[in-house]
């Protein structure tokens, strides 16, 4: 076994988001959420844009109000991690795209200050790619990419457009089939029931860890209230007759893993994590907007990265999820939204504590636990060369709780924190069966298969803290590359 990736650094993945702010809670509450995990990635873009709720309108201003709040917290964000940025560098990447609905509103003449900042970005000299999270109209990024192949070389062209990695929130215009139709090679993620699997609107069905409370409550309880200026901001979101209805829909998934370090790789849309799990094989993958789907067949075909299925994760079978399943004709739909439910506890539990952290001081505040694999504490994911028949032990047994490091003054021995190592066969290419020893051990053990020369497999650590409230989750991806 060689262990290839030790002492890597961690990557910050950048970022702009275009969300069409004011159109419903949900784009208000991902905007608060994106704020309190800025310290995580480099955040290059806060583009306010159109949709088909808002095809006229965009509120920069209700981004400025946010980023304003943060700017109030940031001073007691500090004293429990680094890395945050200024209100005044937020403020400065904060603008307004097109005033205008899909592609009627891009062409000669129609740039805007949103469109600009994206050429801006993308043109930095900096090798790393920008990520978008289209969470409503795509339409000033295609005028971007309409001004610079209007104004540069077929080469130039291309540099820009090899720069850009999208996540569409299901699609609120038709922008995304424009662009995938007339770029082919755009990289370009669609989702559907994924960006759903984050709470809601099917919010009862998969894992519920805002229990005994409903998501209502959880949110008052959690963020909205005693959590300081920001957290006041999050709406709370209410169907018609007034009663409950879910908190966030899909805006966060599009740029959740690229905060989650150790177990996300964006750039590998087949691995899953915090960002749901995708196919290589590109599909025309319809809005699922019945306004919007309408508006898109011009464009055809427009082909894009679709989501992928989890059969391996098993769920508690409810009475909603019972309802619901016995409708289903097709039984591989209910596996559409588990990349997103199989984290559901740990991302939900994750955002409670950094709310928390607005107000709290360190010491009353939970923290994630450090996971020291083989002496690496870098959260990277880990890359192993292995031989066939091989016998592998894993050890992260120096993992640690740095709350217990503040309040006990001790490093913490493993048997403080819970361990659980999981193969992910989704994310692998060897489709037998393997065996993992000491799977809830903070050392494991795990034999490679005679016949898995060649293929690759994956392996999770989930390391948690022992609070009784929210345990904290930590993971490290350990990637197995067996030996031809």
């Amino acid at each position: 076994m060689e262990f290839l990736s030790k002492g890597k650094p961690e990557d910050r993945h950048r970022l702009i988001i275009l969300t069409d702010m004011e159109n419903e809670p949900d784009d208000s509450q991902t905007m608060v959420k994106l704020l309190m995990y800025s310290n995580e990635i480099d955040i290059e873009g806060l583009i306010a844009v159109t949709s088909r709720h808002l095809p006229q309108l965009v509120f920069p201003e209700s981004i400025v109000d946010r980023v304003k709040a943060f700017g109030v917290v940031r001073k007691n964000l500090l004293k429990h991690a680094t890395g945050w940025p200024t209100e005044e560098y937020l403020l400065e990447r904060t603008a307004e795209g097109q005033r205008g609905y899909g592609m009627e509103a891009v062409g000669k003449g129609m740039s805007t200050a949103g469109s600009e900042l994206i050429i801006q970005v993308v043109d930095k000299d900096d090798d790393r790619p920008v990520w978008f999270a289209i969470n409503a109209g795509g339409n000033t990024l295609a005028q971007a990419i309409w001004d610079v192949r209007e104004s540069r070389t077929p080469e130039e062209f291309e540099r820009f457009l090899s720069k850009i990695r999208v996540y569409d929130d299901s699609g609120q215009d038709n922008a995304g089939a424009w662009m995938c139709h007339e770029f082919p090679s755009l990289f370009y993620i669609r989702s559907q029931n994924q960006v759903f699997g984050l709470f809601g609107p099917k919010e009862k069905l998969g894992p519920q860890p805002w229990l005994p409370l409903d998501q209502y409550d959880w949110a008052e309880l959690n963020v909205r209230t005693r959590h300081g200026v920001l957290g006041a901001l999050y709406p709370q979101r209410m169907i018609k007759d007034g009663s409950f209805h879910f908190i966030e829909g899909g805006g966060t998934t599009s740029w959740l893993g690229l905060v989650n370090k150790g177990l996300f790789e964006p750039e590998q849309i087949t691995w899953g994590g915090w960002g749901g799990r995708f196919s290589w094989e590109k599909e025309e993958v319809a809005a699922g907007q019945s306004t919007v789907d309408k508006l898109e067949p011009p464009y055809s075909p427009f082909l894009m990265y679709p989501q992928a299925s989890d059969f391996s994760f098993v769920w508690e079978e409810t009475d909603e999820w019972k309802a619901y399943s016995s409708k289903k004709k097709n039984k591989e739909d209910w596996h559409m939204y588990a990349p997103l439910w199989r984290w559901r506890e740990a991302y939900t539990n994750d955002f409670k504590a950094r709310m928390d952290w607005c107000v709290c001081d360190y010491l009353h505040a939970n923290h994630n636990p450090v996971i020291n694999l083989f002496g690496d504490e870098n959260r990277t994911i880990a890359f192993f060369s292995v031989e066939k028949g091989e016998e592998v032990q894993l050890d992260a047994s120096k993992s640690w709780d740095p709350d217990n490091r503040i309040r006990y003054y001790s490093t913490t021995p493993p048997e403080s924190l819970l361990f659980h190592w999981f193969l992910y066969p989704e994310a692998g290419t060897y489709d037998g069966t393997i065996a993992i020893s000491g799977e809830r051990e903070s050392i494991s053990s795990i034999k490679i298969p005679d016949d898995a020369s060649g293929k690759q497999i994956h392996v999770i650590l989930e390391v948690k803290d022992q609070d009784s409230d929210a345990p904290l989750t930590s993971y490290r991806r350990i990637v197995m590359d067996v030996k031809k």
